[in-house]
């Protein structure tokens, strides 16, 4: 009978389950966990991005516990999850190259499973940064002040429209140098002063091109000049009398 007993096999997947119960348990509790705390990272993460956004807008005017206290405020009305406790957010602002505010968020997910191997949290973080204004403002008004100005009204609305203009500018500009304005008046020439004589802007080619004869008196454009092997010689231009003037 005993050697009955041993040579039956009947009922031996039972202990075999019973042993391996309880490694499958783990390994399905620790996908569990491993899911939530993916979930509740790319949540977390969502949140920090819509807290940065959100606070881009006046981020640059606040002080630094002003902004603390509307990254707190902020990231916990858009975030809430039970799993995830001890959330805390810290914003950094500079303004060196345009505005930059960067958030640094930390907090901890409890686990449901993974504690029966000793891991009963896990510390997630992460990074949002929000940048604008990289790009300074360049600007230039070339304001006509020719004599059919003085007619109509012209010259004040002129006046009128450069100071609204200039104050919406101010009022845009956070940082100095944020805006640049340059304004140039003219009439028929515009004098940029006989000191920028040799600046490599101003286009002196164009004038001699224009101004001048040719040794075959045929031809009145430097261009048809030289093309027919002659001589084309500049009239005494502008920028002589400049040069004149500087020495």
């Amino acid at each position: 009978m005993l050697a009955r007993f041993l040579a039956n096999t009947r009922g031996g997947v039972a202990p075999l389950m019973a042993v391996l119960a309880v490694p499958v348990l783990a390994a399905v509790g620790m996908a569990v966990d491993y899911t939530r705390i993916n979930a509740a990272r790319t949540a977390f993460q969502v949140a920090l991005d819509a807290t940065a956004l959100m606070m881009s807008k006046n981020a640059a005017t606040e002080t630094d516990e002003q902004r603390q206290t509307e990254a707190t405020n902020t990231f916990n009305s858009l975030f809430s999850r039970p799993e995830v406790t001890d959330a805390a957010v810290t914003p950094a602002y500079t303004s060196a190259g345009g505005s930059k505010l960067t958030l640094n968020g930390t907090a901890v997910v409890h686990t449901n499973f993974l504690g029966v191997i000793g891991i009963s949290q896990v510390d997630i973080s992460a990074m949002s940064v929000s940048t604008w204004g990289n790009t300074r403002l360049r600007v230039a008004l070339v304001l006509d002040n020719t004599g059919s100005m003085a007619s109509d009204g012209k010259m004040d609305a002129l006046k009128t429209a450069s100071h609204n203009l200039l104050t919406q500018l101010n009022g845009a500009a956070l940082h100095p140098e944020d805006v640049y304005v340059s304004i140039v008046p003219f009439s028929k020439d515009v004098n940029f002063g006989a000191e920028n004589y040799s600046q490599s802007w101003l286009r002196w080619d164009l004038w001699d091109a224009v101004n001048g004869h040719c040794s075959n008196s045929s031809y009145h454009k430097q261009s048809t000049c030289v093309s027919h092997g002659k001589v084309w010689t500049p009239a005494r231009p502008q920028h002589v009398e400049w040069l004149r003037h500087r020495s």
